[in-house]
């Protein structure tokens, strides 16, 4: 017997990504809060945000989020191929479910730091050549281990307890073709961020390792001294990480948000700030481009085609000094 795949059309795909999440939410049986001018929340499910045009959705305590279907792939359990067909279904019958609790989650065991690799070259390489990272900022992360190489040439960027204990650690590729690899290492804490420690009473939050050391060397390039704000990374847009780091320091009165210039960055922005901003000062420093490591790299490209531009004008004029 043959077995004949569902396939769906590319209408069909998005016309399912493209139901209102709050009416499939009311419509299946949840309690729905507005809690802000832009945002919905389901009580109850652990900072599970909805956006007010139905569009997108975010799981704070999960890290996860997107559209209609993975809204119900999340919710009920459901493969990709059964989320669309329910999604498909909803103009003509809506089927009200039990949202299925998953299971508690195993204890996580102990995280086990890469293999190092025998030289830090790729790494060097990578973030300095290709991400345009300060060298002096990337040569003192490493020798206070917060960055190293592991043995398959990517970045390791760590995150440590107060007692100095590795918690979390994220890899990415130095590879500059091609698809790039990263992800958390197995067992690791989102809770404990990669930081740069500070000692003023505000902390700019970024989404990743990199974002956070292009600002840094953006102020080395203009020569900025006096900025001694904490900076943490949260390896994604939840803020379980700038939850712990704000009980760790209490001092901290001010958050500055750095995220992504994109709808991620901005819903995210959006969450810490309802959040947070009864008790705290909170702004947003938004990139020009995507994020501020795009526009680090566009930064120094213009300061080198500037300076080279320079460099053969002085030169001509050599010249024309020969000459006369």
């Amino acid at each position: 017997m043959t077995v004949r795949k569902l396939r769906f059309t590319d209408e069909q795909i998005e016309a399912a990504n493209s139901v209102n999440i709050l009416d499939y939410a009311r419509n299946s049986g949840y309690s729905l809060k507005q809690v802000s001018r832009n945002s919905f929340k389901i009580p109850k499910y652990g900072g599970l945000y909805i956006d007010s045009n139905g569009h997108k959705w975010y799981w704070f305590t999960r890290d996860k989020g997107g559209g209609a279907i993975q809204f119900v792939m999340e919710m009920e359990g459901k493969t990709w191929v059964e989320a669309v067909k329910r999604l498909l279904g909803l103009s003509n019958n809506i089927e009200v479910f039990t949202p299925k609790h998953k299971a508690t989650k195993e204890e996580k065991g102990e995280m086990i730091l890469p293999e190092k690799n025998n030289t830090y070259k790729h790494v060097i390489a990578y973030l300095i050549e290709t991400r345009r990272i300060d060298k002096s900022l990337v040569y003192d992360l490493i020798n206070q281990k917060k960055i190293y190489e592991n043995k398959y040439k990517s970045c390791v960027f760590i995150g440590y307890d107060k007692e100095g204990i590795p918690r979390y650690a994220s890899f990415r590729s130095t590879n500059t073709k091609g698809k790039a690899y990263r992800g958390d290492v197995k067992n690791s804490d989102k809770s404990f961020p990669f930081c740069v420690e500070g000692n003023s009473d505000t902390v700019n939050v970024f989404e990743s390792p990199i974002d956070l050391m292009s600002y840094l060397s953006f102020l080395r390039i203009y020569d900025i001294t006096d900025f001694n704000n904490h900076c943490i990374s949260l390896g994604c847009i939840s803020d379980t990480a700038l939850e712990r780091y704000l009980e760790d320091n209490p001092n901290i009165k001010k958050i500055i948000l750095c995220l992504d210039n994109d709808e991620a960055g901005s819903f995210g922005s959006e969450k810490i700030k309802e959040k947070y901003e009864d008790k705290y000062t909170i702004s947003r420093h938004v990139p020009k481009g995507k994020d501020f490591n795009e526009d680090l790299v566009e930064l120094v490209r213009n300061i080198e085609i500037s300076q080279q531009n320079n460099k053969d004008i002085e030169e001509r004029n050599e010249v024309q000094e020969l000459i006369i």
